[in-house]
């Protein structure tokens, strides 16, 4: 285990898509969504919570880092989480990302591990921002966005100066449960493979919080 990168889920969102259900909370054959991710992350060393307020998960018992920068999306909390915890870099993943994609976490994290660089998934030829490792040498470009008021993901991988690494993951399913129907379709999902769509997308990634 690496204590230097810690896991980070991101669950800052309002969920609307959801009905204000937080996603985090929602259970999937037996377990808590937090619970599949956290166990998902186990190569890491910590795991964070990044929350907009700590009501409602103190009941999971997690580390929780409070955004610093409000209704700034993702890109907000990741800035926080760089900010506060003392690991140099977060492996940090939405918080609806069940079921988990070990092989591309995995993937992400040797990669840091052998380089020390920010590492993202490619699909496509662009680079995606979620889930990915952020290292604290990303927190000037971070900052600079949030001045700006732009909080963009894809901006703080293509900001000046930055040099990162890829992993392929075109081949790779990603899912993110969006809304309700996608979570109906989860659960009525009893082999683990979900039926909804597992397109490689930005924007999903980005409201997923």
């Amino acid at each position: 285990m690496d204590r230097s990168v810690a896991g980070y889920i991101l669950a800052g969102g309002k969920n609307i898509r959801m009905g204000g259900r937080k996603k985090l909370l929602l259970n999937y054959k037996g377990k808590s969504f937090y619970e599949w991710l956290k166990e998902g992350l186990g190569d890491t060393g910590a795991v964070y919570v990044s929350v907009e307020e700590g009501a409602p998960y103190e009941c999971l018992g997690a580390r929780l880092v409070t955004d610093i920068y409000k209704d700034a999306g993702p890109l907000g909390g990741i800035l926080s989480g760089l900010k506060i915890c003392m690991e140099e870099a977060l492996l940090v993943v939405p918080c609806d990302m069940v079921p988990v994609p070990e092989g591309l976490l995995k993937a992400l994290l040797d990669t840091y591990r052998r380089t020390g660089r920010p590492v993202c998934p490619s699909a496509g030829g662009r680079p995606l921002p979620l889930p990915a490792v952020y290292v604290k040498g990303m927190l000037p470009a971070a900052k600079a966005l949030i001045d700006e008021g732009n909080y963009r993901l894809r901006r703080l991988w293509d900001a000046p100066g930055t040099e990162y690494e890829t992993v392929a993951a075109d081949t790779i399913s990603v899912a993110n449960v969006n809304t309700s129907e996608d979570y109906a379709m989860l659960e009525e999902d009893k082999d683990g493979h979900a039926r909804r769509s597992t397109k490689h997308s930005e924007k999903p990634c980005e409201e997923n919080r």
